[in-house]
């Protein structure tokens, strides 16, 4: 059984180490399978020397991910890339009107620009519950 791999690691594998975890592996089927492109390629376009070969690749996603790690591997330098991964902010107050009118994040983000600090205050009271 081959050992699970995270996309995190083939960026690792392509930008520092240059070892190619597919074809080195006991099992490259299954572990090709592991290789998530979307993910990988969301990875390269954080850094200004990766983001142009990340959006070939994502114009070209119906390579195979042999492929698109392959290229990888052959085109990008060694080099420690690391970066932060940008998380939506916490918002108490789309939060609660999602949950209140039972809409999605954006639909919620249009009724928070109509309502008043009123209506507001009113939304979080529904949220409060008794003991």
């Amino acid at each position: 059984m081959a050992q699970d791999l995270t996309p995190f690691d083939f960026i690792k594998s392509v930008s520092h180490s240059k070892k190619d975890l597919i074809r080195e592996s006991e099992y490259p089927e299954q572990i090709e399978k592991q290789y998530n492109a979307y993910i990988v390629n969301r990875g390269f376009s954080y850094f200004e020397d990766t983001i142009l070969h990340a959006n070939e690749m994502n114009m070209r996603a119906h390579l195979f991910n042999d492929a698109q790690y392959r290229y990888y591997l052959g085109v990008l330098r060694s080099r420690n890339r690391f970066s932060k991964w940008h998380k939506a902010e916490k918002n108490t107050d789309l939060d609660a009107i999602q949950e209140v009118y039972s809409v999605n994040r954006t639909v919620a983000k249009m009724y928070l620009k109509t309502l008043s600090k009123d209506d507001l205050k009113r939304v979080h009271e529904k949220l409060q519950k008794g003991g």
